[in-house]
């Protein structure tokens, strides 16, 4: 953006370092933030509604780790309602391979825990829920900057609805964007569910 001649600050930076601001922002905040077991408990109720009105019986999720919005709930929820539940293990290569949840779990070569057990594809999932720092107006995500869902999505055969899980002040009005971003389908707040296309009822 030019004004009066003059590039602005943020053009200089490219999307890219706009991105790394933004992510710098919002991760700040997410560490001043306290848990809040009724945040938890309405991001289940909101992923279990949009599970049961779709007629969900195969998803890839992820395990929450720090300051990232729980799943834990829902994961519960989804295996006690016979939901096959596949979540990620992460490679060196920053590739993720997929795991049959069974309910155990193991450190990941990251440090957080990651789920144990065999390794399955991908294929024929009904839902992915992916992790977010933020996702705006338009169904752009954006992750923390490592790429490891942009590179995991386009492997799903097919690829089915994409959702994101992140707090209510996370969405926002917009974020920059590059050409291999692509819209998610819906982003899943403690105060509802928000949908982007008209995948998912």
């Amino acid at each position: 953006m030019v004004h009066d001649g003059k590039i602005s600050a943020m053009d200089e930076l490219g999307v890219a370092g706009q991105k790394q601001l933004l992510r710098a922002a919002l991760k700040a905040k997410r560490l001043a933030r306290e848990y809040n077991p009724e945040e938890a408990s309405n991001l289940n109720i909101h992923l279990a509604e949009l599970c049961l009105a779709n007629g969900v019986s195969r998803i890839a999720c992820y395990l929450a780790f720090g300051t990232e919005p729980d799943t834990e709930l829902f994961i519960d929820w989804a295996l006690d309602n016979h939901i096959e539940v596949l979540l990620p293990v992460s490679s060196r290569d920053g590739t993720l391979d997929w795991v049959a949840f069974d309910g155990t779990t193991q450190e990941g070569i990251f440090g957080f825990p990651e789920a144990s057990g065999v390794t399955v594809e991908p294929n024929n999932l009904d839902l992915v829920v992916v992790p977010a720092l933020a996702v705006d107006q338009f169904g752009m995500r954006l992750g923390k900057g490592k790429g490891f869902y942009d590179r995991a999505l386009p492997k799903f055969n097919p690829l089915p609805p994409v959702v994101a899980v992140i707090f209510d002040e996370e969405l926002l009005d917009s974020i920059p964007s590059e050409s291999h971003d692509h819209p998610i389908d819906a982003a899943i707040t403690p105060s509802g569910i928000k949908h982007f296309t008209q995948r998912l009822k």
